[in-house]
C-alpha cells in the first residue's frame, strides 16, 4: 500500500486549522448570541405598566389622589432598560451578564410588600422564567453552532 504525503495540502490544512483555531472567539461569540437571546426573551416577558389618569401625592404623611386631566398612559421603562453587559472569562468558564438598572426591577421580579403594608404583591419572575427556558434550549443553541465551528476545520 502506497500513500503519498502531499506537503502543500498538509500545509494548507494546517494553516486553515491554525486560522480557525480560535476557541475563545467561538465561545465569546456563542455567549453573546445567548446574551442577545436572553435580552429578547426577557423583554417579551417583562410586564409593561398601564396607568390611569390618577396622580398620587403624599402630603403630611397622608396619601392624596387626584384625577389628572390627561388620558391614561402606558409605561415600558422596565422593558426598555434591559442591556447586555458583556461576556467575561470566569476561571475555567465564561459568564454572560444582562442587567436592568430600573430602580424597581427587583420588586417586580421577586415581589414586594404593599406600600400600605396590607399584604404582598407576588413577583412576576420574568427573568427567572427566561433563564430556565434558555437553559432548556442550550443544547439546541450551542450544538449547531459548535458543528458549524468544526466545519470550519474541514470536519463534517
Amino acid at each position: 500500500m502506497s500513500s503519498d504525503f502531499i506537503y502543500d495540502e498538509f500545509l494548507a490544512f494546517a494553516n486553515k486549522f491554525h486560522k480557525n483555531l480560535q476557541e475563545e472567539t467561538f465561545i465569546v461569540d456563542v455567549m453573546n448570541k445567548l446574551g442577545n437571546l436572553m435580552i429578547r426573551e426577557v423583554k417579551m416577558k417583562t410586564p409593561v405598566g398601564k396607568y390611569d389618569n390618577s396622580v398620587f401625592f403624599v402630603s403630611n404623611g397622608k396619601l392624596l389622589v387626584f384625577e389628572a386631566g390627561s388620558t391614561a398612559r402606558t409605561g415600558g421603562e422596565l422593558r426598555r432598560n434591559w442591556i447586555l453587559d458583556g461576556v467575561e472569562s470566569t476561571g475555567d468558564g465564561y459568564a454572560v451578564t444582562i442587567s436592568n438598572n430600573t430602580e424597581y426591577a427587583s420588586y417586580v421580579e421577586n415581589g414586594h410588600r404593599k406600600a400600605d403594608h396590607s399584604g404582598w404583591v407576588e413577583g412576576q419572575f420574568f427573568l427567572k422564567i427566561t433563564m430556565e427556558e434558555i437553559l432548556d434550549q442550550l443544547p439546541k443553541i450551542v450544538g449547531p453552532a459548535y458543528e458549524e465551528y468544526l466545519r470550519g476545520f474541514g470536519f463534517s
